[in-house]
């Protein structure tokens, strides 16, 4: 086997420097077929008893090798190989001998004889294998236009045969890469081949995800017995989930499987709070349900997703049973299931100086799945009518109820705080999940007249239904100024971002500040009253639950006593972020910062003021923000109509500006949105604004003049 260790290493720096090669394509080809999973894995045992060190170094004169590392030294060659193939910065007649030598190794039956090393206890030897594997697969997706019948096999087989099977592991990371690159890679996707997989896959698929994820309890020991699951293979498998759904969010794909992830599979991964998985598993699982429900499946391996995706009836519905499930599961104590570990430092491993305090990840996620899901029922075109999965509006302080109770088991503070405040507390980490947030609770707030009462003074504020659900947008609005320390600079950076969350929720928020403006001057009174607002911070969050004897509004009246979760099985079957952790000082600085922001007379201005001393950085125009797209969807958010200024506001609204004037919380809110309309309008007029904000400018004159 050492023999053809030195005409590997030649390969090797022929391949690295994209070279010719000297050899023959008959001889590279044999050189890198790799061997049978006997004389693969023959050594394994002396090599890892005997402690030889196996020196990979194509360099070194002293190596020792066994058969297993010639074979993964192949396997690594093959992929580079094919690599180099693929690169148009190789010169055309080498790629072309490169791809002669990829021929031929198809030829002698090199994915057949990859796959025989699939189903091996040497977990290094199976991962390198099923990337090769890959390799080869997508590589004949992408210019032999056919789909590698070998690997489609070997899937539907393993995933037909007992969940314990070796092959298992390998094969779904190997269907991930796959699915992973047709995703991003548009010259593969024009072959067509991608509907052939789905459809060929759909029923063996579906059937091992409804027979896999119930098979509990999960197998923890060495040697799990027969049939049961590994943790590794049911986190595997989410990971393909939400792969699947990012195929039919961002492509459109409207295929049965996809639709069957959405409506079957991922209901049925509900179970898994109430089963004995590890703690990564139930996370995993909340973070999968967030990502789809928020389109956003697949965001840590796609380049970029579409700002504007305009979403089907189809994915609409198959979204509003996913919903649905939830909601259903949520009624009958799923959430009380949900676990929250300590938060971990060192990326999730063991380590005694770890922050202690509720893990604000999980809770942030669960909480967002639920409100979102509450959406999309608001949006559903069904939803007015009674039906299977019909919910009244008035049920939404009842959902609302079970998650602030949720929250309660988790969070404690060490003073009362309001129920509102669970937005700033719980994502305070988690920029743009708080705006997502702050976005499905206004939009409810909107579809939900019983929560449009009003107060004619403090003492009856607390009693509104929209301060006991937690979700008045005005107290939202305020605890985000808080979490900025009312940075009018913090504000402007969301609103040039390229993602448009904010923007949508301002907007919104404006809109309903013009027509609210007495009660926002009330509240604003009432929390000044009421507490300091102290800055929401991990500090203040404790482990022990809170004491709600205090509460001038109990949670208990609104869901009724805690749900006996022993009984609970599980759900029915009807139906970039930037942290902001902000001091005093930091604040003002920022607010200096601005002030000279606003000044620039250009862009050139900007770019020797940047250049200069001052390390603060205000304001950074991220990569693929289309302004043209952002005034689209401030077209679509009815904001080309001009905004009137009229100042014929009601008597007592008049009065409400003056007598608020000199409280603290008002004249923070006030002055940050003056400051904000002051850098928006010479930005704009200085032509340093990525988009048309006009709209927006006359909303914000409209809410400055109020406050006047």
């Amino acid at each position: 086997m050492e023999g053809a260790f030195p005409g590997l290493k030649e390969l090797h720096k022929k391949l690295l420097q994209a070279a010719p090669l000297h050899k023959d394509v008959q001889t590279s080809a044999a050189l890198l077929m790799p061997r049978s999973p006997s004389e693969a894995c023959a050594g394994s045992a002396i090599h890892e008893t005997a402690g030889y060190v196996t020196s990979l170094c194509l360099d070194s004169v002293a190596h020792t090798l066994v058969p297993r590392d010639v074979t993964l030294l192949q396997l690594s060659l093959i992929q580079i190989l094919i690599i180099k193939a693929e690169n148009l910065c190789t010169e055309p007649h080498i790629r072309q001998q490169y791809s002669h030598v990829v021929k031929v190794l198809q030829q002698n039956g090199v994915d057949t004889a990859i796959m025989r090393l699939l189903n091996t206890s040497d977990k290094v030897l199976s991962h390198i294998s099923s990337k090769c594997l890959s390799c080869l697969v997508l590589y004949q997706l992408k210019f032999q236009n056919e789909v590698n019948t070998h690997w489609l096999q070997l899937c539907l087989n393993t995933l037909r045969e007992d969940p314990s099977s070796p092959t298992l592991m390998p094969c779904l990371m190997s269907m991930i890469a796959v699915y992973k690159e047709i995703l991003v890679d548009e010259q593969i996707r024009k072959t067509g081949c991608l509907l052939q997989i789905m459809e060929t896959m759909e029923d063996v698929f579906v059937g091992f995800c409804t027979t896999c994820i119930p098979r509990l309890p999960v197998a923890e020991c060495p040697s799990p017995a027969p049939g049961a699951v590994s943790s590794s293979h049911i986190s595997c498998l989410l990971d393909l989930l939400e792969v699947l759904v990012a195929l039919r969010i961002e492509l459109k794909l409207n295929v049965s499987l996809c639709k069957q992830v959405l409506s079957v599979i991922l209901p049925q991964a509900l179970n898994l709070m109430s089963a004995p998985v590890p703690y990564f598993i139930k996370k995993q699982v909340i973070l999968v349900l967030k990502r789809c429900l928020l389109y956003k499946a697949g965001e840590d391996f796609l380049p970029s997703h579409n700002l504007f995706n305009q979403q089907d009836a189809a994915l609409d519905a198959e979204l509003t049973v996913l919903a649905t499930t939830i909601l259903n599961a949520v009624g009958q104590g799923w959430l009380l299931q949900v676990p929250s570990s300590d938060r971990s430092s060192s990326f999730g491993g063991a380590n005694q100086g770890s922050e202690h305090g509720p893990d604000l990840v999980i809770l942030g996620a669960a909480s967002l799945s639920v409100l979102k899901a509450l959406e999309i029922q608001f949006h559903n075109e069904a939803y007015s009518s009674p039906g299977p999965g019909y919910i009244e509006i008035s049920e939404t302080s009842l959902y609302m109820g079970h998650l602030l109770n949720f929250l309660e088991r988790h969070l404690g503070w060490k003073e009362r705080v309001h129920f509102c405040e669970w937005v700033s507390l719980v994502f305070i980490e988690q920029d743009d999940d708080m705006l997502e947030v702050a976005k499905s609770l206004l939009q409810m707030y909107l579809h939900n007249p019983r929560l449009h009462s009003t107060a004619s003074d403090d003492e009856d504020i607390w009693k509104l239904p929209s301060h006991c659900c937690g979700m008045n947008p005005h107290c939202i609005f305020l605890f985000l100024l808080k979490n900025v320390l009312f940075d009018a600079s913090v504000l402007l950076d969301f609103l040039i971002s390229s993602e448009t969350c904010f923007l949508e929720y301002f907007v919104r928020y404006l809109k309903l500040l013009k027509e609210d403006w007495s009660q926002f001057c009330l509240i604003c009174t009432f929390l000044d009253r009421s507490s300091p607002l102290q800055s929401p911070s991990v500090a203040n969050v404790s482990v022990c639950p809170r004491q709600m004897s205090n509460a001038p509004c109990s949670r208990e009246s609104i869901i009724g006593p805690h749900v006996d979760t022993s009984s609970v099985s599980g759900p029915r079957n009807d139906k970039p972020s930037s942290h902001y952790h902000l001091s005093d000082g930091i604040s003002s600085s920022s607010l200096g910062a601005l002030q000279r922001l606003v000044e620039y007379d250009s862009s050139e201005d900007s770019e020797s003021e940047m250049s200069g001393s001052e390390p603060c950085l205000v304001i950074s125009r991220q990569a693929g923000a289309d302004s043209s797209d952002i005034d689209m969807h401030m077209k679509n958010l009815g904001l080309t109509a001009m905004c009137s200024l009229s100042h014929t506001t009601s008597a007592n609204m008049q009065d409400a500006g003056t007598t608020y004037q000199a409280a603290g919380i008002w004249q923070k809110a006030v002055q940050c949105l003056g400051d904000l309309q002051a850098a928006i309008d010479r930005l704009h007029r200085k032509k340093l604004f990525p988009y048309n904000p006009s709209a927006l400018l006359k909303l914000l004159t409209h809410v400055c003049a109020l406050s006047k």
